[in-house]
């Protein structure tokens, strides 16, 4: 595998994600056990909005980085780790009655965030 790779994988991952929140956040709110309000369903379609731009650029990246694709690769790393920081945070603070998909967010983005960390290392 290569950072190229991990770039499209990331832009798949992070689409399917933002599309899933903007056409069917009810699914979202479901398995999370949170009622869906008009405020909750504005929130969860911006938070889709912003995964897809992150896909479009993760997925771009793969092609127009060249030599600073290490750059970006690092990067990807810092935002799954925040991601995945966040997401432990909202764990252990019982934000959601299920926690079921919290869990499974967590172990994507500390995935993602590792390959990335490993992937973009400089070899010389």
């Amino acid at each position: 595998m290569n950072l190229q790779l991990l770039c499209k994988i990331n832009g798949v991952v992070s689409g399917i994600n933002g599309l899933s929140a903007i056409f069917m956040y009810n699914m979202w709110f479901n398995m999370a056990g949170i009622e869906a309000t008009g405020p909750t369903i504005a929130l969860c379609q911006s938070l889709g909005v912003a995964a897809v731009g992150l896909a479009i650029i993760s997925w771009r990246t793969a092609s127009i980085a060249g030599d600073a694709i290490n750059s970006y690769g690092q990067l990807f790393a810092y935002i799954h780790s925040g991601f995945a920081v966040m997401t432990l945070y909202q764990i252990i603070q019982g934000f959601a009655p299920n926690p079921q998909p919290f869990y499974i967010n967590l172990v994507i983005s500390v995935v993602l965030a590792a390959a990335f960390f490993y992937y973009s290392r400089k070899t010389e």
